[in-house]
């Protein structure tokens, strides 16, 4: 699971999260094929668990549970249905709750659209077709993220891999079984079960969210279910997973920002913390999204500083000892010499020793800024305003968030210098306003990523812009692929073009307007995003 940093114009923490798929108890006795089976279906062995559930009597529920559970997992829905309808198998706890997410499914799926790479092995079906021009790049996530996998984890990929992208959290919530409230409360956005991701579509969120590290993260769960035969504690699966959702790519500037260790150091300092194995069956399922962030940072925090104290190959062999049936304390001193209790002792007195590290402000845990709803008032009035070509008026609004002379930013209250969406909207103002002076004052807020807190597709799209205006080509690509892998169909990345409703005081000579697009515009993402018509900044 991981989080997706707050913003002054979208607000709220976004969380992916493994669900514990749970099951019925895994019986050691040698004729127990049911049990068996449900290993083999964990592992995603599935031929494997075909041929063990067809040595099971046919007349036994618990044959016919695992071949629904079988089903689910090769995504035929009806199918499991079916075997779920039997009254044997439907009165039992197992069978219900099988049944109910069997029928999510089904209902979710139905009249979906399908997209397959069988050269690479990923399969992706959609809620909604107008998300399809995400298949190149989810292809491509995918196939990097199992190769970066297997090198760090020594996974291996049954395939295909199987990716469903659903349009809301209801029907996230459906597919998988997860609370709708849970979802709502944490901001889940992915959740790793049943054999897949299911994924939210970035289209759900106002300005989107890391969707392609997401889905990095969520595979992570996938190989660690593999391994262990779905034996891992929450701590290791999140941790896992919190580690390798940016291992797949190149790094990037907001890898580490704000620093885990830094946000779990000031839990523990509030009280937020839990202990690391008392997390419970999911942390989307945790009260907050405060208390999830935390948690989130010290399952990171901590299997980092696990993984760089122990020798190579150490989680390779922790996942072995899981999988052999090893309890995680167990399986922990087999392959590191130390039990969980230790590690927590070292970890923490790490924590301690490190220079105590400022939050930023947005990241108050549990603390709202008493003056916030001001702050989006009057952000959301500036909106309306340039949108309207009044980016004088927009200004306006704006100046009056800053902090006064001497005072350090956002001394008043105001917005903090590091938020990538303020510096978004007020650069658009000031390149609406036109003219050599406003357009230099707004490239100053779209140069460096290393000035603003968090990724945000829009910033990105602009100073991507800006970029190829001055010639700056490389950096005008690097700066594209950063918004489209947070904000895919925003106007302004998936077209490369600034689409903001034209003010008569910008000179055409900037090149920054947008062009005309025609039906044979090559880039299905454009395609995607004008069909959409998504409203320019600040229209209705």
């Amino acid at each position: 699971m991981k989080t997706v940093q707050r913003s002054l114009l979208a607000a709220g923490a976004a969380l992916t999260v493994l669900a514990v798929a749970g099951g019925a108890v895994r019986a050691d006795g040698p004729n127990d094929h049911a049990a068996r089976a449900q290993d083999l279906i964990m592992a995603n062995d599935f031929d494997e668990a075909r041929k063990e559930l067809g040595r099971g009597r046919v007349d036994d529920p618990a044959i016919a549970l695992e071949r629904a559970r079988l089903s689910l997992y090769e995504a035929d829905c009806d199918g499991a249905l079916v075997v779920l309808s039997s009254p044997d198998v439907a009165k039992t706890e197992q069978g219900a709750m099988l049944a109910d997410i069997a029928r999510g499914c089904a209902r979710i799926t139905a009249a979906t659209v399908l997209d397959e790479d069988r050269d690479q092995g990923v399969w992706i079906r959609y809620q909604d077709e107008n998300d399809r021009a995400l298949t190149p790049l989810i292809v491509d996530t995918v196939v990097k993220a199992r190769d970066a996998l297997t090198r760090d984890l020594g996974a291996t990929w049954p395939k295909p891999t199987r990716i469903v992208v659903v349009r809301d959290l209801l029907s996230l919530s459906a597919m998988t079984g997860l609370p709708y409230e849970s979802a709502q409360t944490t901001g889940t956005v992915a959740v790793a079960k049943w054999g897949r991701v299911t994924l939210l579509s970035p289209r759900a969120s106002m300005h989107g969210y890391a969707w392609r590290d997401t889905m990095a993260h969520e595979l992570t769960h996938l190989a660690v279910t593999r391994s262990t035969i779905d034996r891992a504690p929450l701590w290791l699966q999140e941790g896992v997973a919190k580690r390798e959702e940016v291992r797949w790519r190149e790094p990037g500037p907001f890898d580490d920002r704000p620093s885990p260790d830094a946000i779990a150091a000031r839990g523990i300092e509030l009280k937020l913390d839990l202990p690391l194995d008392k997390l419970g069956p999911s942390i989307a399922m945790l009260p907050s999204a405060d208390a999830a962030l935390v948690a989130f940072s010290e399952v990171t925090s901590f299997v980092r500083y696990f993984a760089t104290n122990t020798p190579p190959g150490t989680l390779e062999r922790l996942f072995a000892a899981l999988r052999e049936g090893k309890e995680p304390d167990a399986a922990l001193e087999v392959a590191s010499s130390a039990n969980l209790k230790q590690w927590d002792t070292r970890w923490r007195a790490y924590l301690a020793s490190k220079p105590k590290e400022t939050l930023p402000a947005r990241l108050s845990l549990g603390k709202e800024r008493p003056n916030l709803r001001d702050i989006r008032e009057r952000v959301r009035l500036a909106e309306l305003l340039v949108g309207r070509d009044h980016p004088a008026e927009a200004l306006t609004e704006l100046d009056r968030l800053q902090a006064p002379a001497g005072k350090p930013p956002a001394a008043n209250g105001g917005p903090p210098v590091d938020d990538p969406s303020y510096r978004y909207l007020r650069g658009r103002v000031l390149l609406a306003l036109g003219g050599e002076g406003r357009t230099k004052e707004a490239e100053v807020l779209f140069q460096e990523p290393k000035e603003v807190l968090a990724s945000y597709g829009p910033w990105w799209a602009v100073r991507g812009v800006l970029a190829r205006v001055r010639g700056d080509g490389s950096s005008a690509e690097t700066s594209f692929a950063e918004a489209v892998a947070t904000d895919p169909f925003d106007l302004e990345a998936a077209c490369e073009v600034l689409d903001a409703p034209p003010s008569a005081s910008t000179p055409a000579s900037t090149g920054l307007s947008a062009p005309p697009v025609t039906s044979k515009d090559p880039n299905p993402l454009c395609q995607t995003a004008r069909a959409w018509k998504v409203p320019a900044l600040g229209q209705d």
